[in-house]
């Protein structure tokens, strides 16, 4: 089975703040998902079937309780790798230096925003963005997946968790410390 990384982009998409597009996307990207026989299908199926009745407003609300009201929830990828300390600064400092030598806006985020961070792993040569996946992102999502348990976006870092690591080699699924 090949990693579909084709879906990384979605998931990324699916990470930032809902809009009216989002539901629609959501169901594309399981559609996707289930061409592929990936586990991951599991998991972005199950988010399409909660989103697909919810208008933006709702599923905007459903955004803001998983990822802003709790700080273990965060999706800026620094926090959880080193808190409020002046190691996470130095971090956003590179994670904005390589989006801006990418061609990459932050939107409205902090550079350490993880779809900032998908993005840019689609952007890197395949062993630089697997080390951005091993020392950067899966540390991360091993600390959100728990803490998101009662949401639906437990689903989305479930599926994308699952991308990074089904099917890959011991050598490549070993994580930095």
């Amino acid at each position: 089975m090949r990693v579909p990384v084709h879906l990384i982009p979605g998931l990324s998409a699916l990470l930032r703040y809902p809009d009216e597009r989002t539901r629609i996307l959501a169901g594309s990207l399981a559609d996707a998902a289930m061409a592929t026989g990936h586990p991951c299908q599991e998991h972005l199926e199950a988010f399409a079937l909660v989103v697909r009745d919810l208008d933006p407003r709702e599923l905007q609300e459903l955004y803001t309780r998983a990822f802003d009201l709790t700080p273990e929830c965060t999706l800026d990828i620094g926090w959880h790798l080193f808190g409020e300390t002046y190691q996470r600064g130095q971090f956003m400092a590179m994670m904005r230096h390589h989006l801006q030598a990418h061609g990459l806006e932050e939107g409205g985020n902090l550079p350490d925003h993880l779809p900032n961070l998908l993005d840019l792993g689609m952007k890197l040569e395949r062993q630089d963005a697997m080390d951005l996946v091993d020392d950067c992102l899966l540390p991360a999502l091993e600390k959100v997946i728990p803490a998101l348990k009662e949401s639906p976006y437990h689903h989305v870092l479930q599926a994308l968790f699952l991308i990074f690591t089904v099917d890959r080699k011991p050598a490549e699924a070993s994580c930095a410390d």
